[in-house]
């Protein structure tokens, strides 16, 4: 598109409008026609950059190729903050805001929240031996864990059994291949809990290989040993047969809490509050009798 600057036809002379001579181009849909300035400062003012609305109303409401009809576009979220909580650290007189797993950390109550592997293992080996070192209190691994791989679980499950507090699993949500044997053998007997309501299940390891025949066969004893040793633990900790657990976690076995305690897998149902482990907050007193205020000794 070409452009001419110039006096508009039949303006007198020395007037202080001028006007653009837009002349016709190739391209289609080419505007012809003579516009002032003003217009065209009323052009460029429509032009803008379009708003948030505009543009989140485009990308919810954006139509099919084939159809007329609106298709929603998948929006994305943003991210849920983990919480904060006001807590005062051991030794200190001032109260912060922490995160809301540090604060559990503090009383020694540690979340499993996923499958466990080599990173989440390292974390959880660190996280208890720093915790067995502060004192001998029992820690809580709370578990809701969907499998993992075998060797981090055992690492895990070795530093369970070699730090000096004594440990406590409780199940929630789902405790599924080696997050039912940590369930089973990584806490201590008579305080291996489960929820109402979680799915357990046990089986035993598997694995793959390729290469030589020789060295598929190498690895198939080694995921048999893997598999006796695991069996072992389970029928110590269950007080069930050796050769029924080898026969019985061939297979998926699933379990609902009441099966579980039945066959040993844990110890008992939490369907009552745990004992609350000492507050670490300040405590208010929001009781008001007739006549008098909040005092600040009701705060402690």
């Amino acid at each position: 598109m070409a452009a001419r600057l110039g006096g508009a036809t039949g303006a007198p002379a020395g007037a202080r409008s001028r006007s653009v001579v837009v002349q016709a181009s190739a391209s289609p849909g080419a505007y012809v026609g003579i516009k002032s300035a003003g217009q065209l400062q009323q052009l460029s003012r429509q032009q803008r950059p379009e708003g948030f609305w505009a543009a989140a109303s485009r990308q919810i409401n954006v139509r099919g190729k084939r159809s007329g009809a609106p298709r929603r576009r998948v929006a994305t979220m943003m991210p849920v903050s983990t919480p904060k909580v006001l807590v005062r650290p051991q030794g200190q007189r001032q109260y912060e805001w922490v995160d809301l797993w540090e604060s559990y950390t503090m009383n020694k109550v540690v979340f499993i929240r996923e499958a466990v592997s080599e990173d989440v293992a390292n974390n959880m080996i660190a996280l208890t031996l720093y915790l067995d070192s502060l004192d001998k209190k029992r820690i809580y691994y709370w578990l809701n864990c969907p499998g993992g791989d075998v060797t981090p679980t055992l690492a895990l499950y070795d530093t369970m059994q070699y730090v000096r507090s004594p440990t406590a699993t409780v199940a929630y949500g789902m405790c599924l291949g080696m997050g039912g044997f940590l369930l089973t053998a990584g806490g201590e007997k008579g305080y291996r809990y489960s929820m109402p309501h979680s799915i357990l299940m046990m089986h035993h390891p598997s694995g793959a290989s390729r290469g030589q025949a020789s060295e598929m066969h190498i690895e198939a004893r080694e995921l048999v040993r893997v598999r006796d040793y695991l069996s072992l633990i389970v029928s110590d900790a269950t007080g069930q047969p050796y050769d029924r657990i080898i026969r019985e976690l061939s297979r998926n076995k699933w379990l609902d809490p009441k099966e579980a305690v039945a066959y040993g897998m844990i110890d008992k149902i939490l369907t009552t509050p745990m004992p609350k482990p000492p507050a670490i907050g300040p405590k208010i007193n929001f009781s008001r009798e007739a006549g008098s205020a909040m005092s600040s000794q009701d705060v402690i």
